[in-house]
């Protein structure tokens, strides 16, 4: 079974490796790509078409239907990933699967057997409706702010960052003002455009047009600066630091 893997996180990556090799041992890894832009060249180049695709959804460079519309359209997918929201239940309308993370070994092994007795009856239709859905995705554009007997809004272009401290999330702008708000951080990620702000650590969630520079930090890890908050320290892990330079360089 040819195998391609799309995930940006190390090592999900290299679990994911590890755990199809277990599954199917004559499973051949095609590759690992981590980005966009790597599965559209991957596809100007191949010589082969997997068999199977292994795909997280939201990558450093954006969601991952961006590059998989360059992919063989009958090439079956099975999504492993963090979020379960409109892109997921239009695909699961499709007739595929999706694994959350972290990703269990027998749920893995019973989506590869699925692809293999069932991806035959999956349409060119079916491929096209579950890549189109990727544009009805709407994300946040405002917050409806609560204040006293009035309500104030800020539109997200206003958002420096979130931060959640002492189990209060509040909304930070870049006019140096701040907003509590009555969603979890888990909620706010599923809501904003991924292009644009991007959950940087458990306590932080940041705006790109935010970020003044990155610094190193001890034992491999990486300081996130931000515009007008010099004081807040948002630091990065080691295996998160790539994806964040990729987010924004892109």
């Amino acid at each position: 079974m040819r195998t391609l893997i799309i995930e940006d996180e190390q090592n999900n990556a290299d679990r994911l490796v590890r755990l199809v090799k277990d599954i199917r041992p004559d499973a051949e890894i095609m590759a690992v790509l981590a980005s966009n832009a790597e599965v559209e060249n991957f596809f100007k180049q191949a010589e082969n078409a997997p068999d199977v695709i292994l795909s997280d959804i939201r990558l450093g460079d954006g969601l991952s239907f961006v590059g998989l519309k360059s992919a063989p359209q009958l090439v079956p997918v099975i999504f492993t990933t963090a979020y379960d929201q409109y892109a997921l239940q239009a695909f699961k309308y499709n007739g595929l699967d999706y694994l959350l993370k972290p990703i269990d070994a027998e749920e893995l092994r019973q989506a590869l057997d699925k692809v293999v007795v069932e991806h035959s009856s999956t349409t060119t239709e079916d491929i096209r409706q579950l890549l189109a859905s990727a544009g009805s995705i709407r994300y946040r554009e405002r917050f409806l702010i609560s204040f006293r007997d009035t309500f104030h809004v800020v539109p997200v272009s206003e958002m420096s960052h979130v931060g959640i401290s002492d189990g209060i999330v509040r909304l930070y702008t870049t006019d140096g003002k701040s907003h509590m708000l009555n969603l979890t951080l888990d909620e706010l990620e599923k809501q904003l455009d991924p292009e644009r702000f991007m959950r940087v650590n458990r306590q932080y969630i940041v705006s790109a047009a935010s970020v003044e520079k990155l610094s190193s930090y001890l034992l491999g890890k990486m300081r996130v600066h931000l515009k007008g908050y010099p004081d807040t320290e948002v630091i990065v892990s080691r295996e998160k630091v790539s994806a964040v330079k990729r987010w924004l360089d892109f």
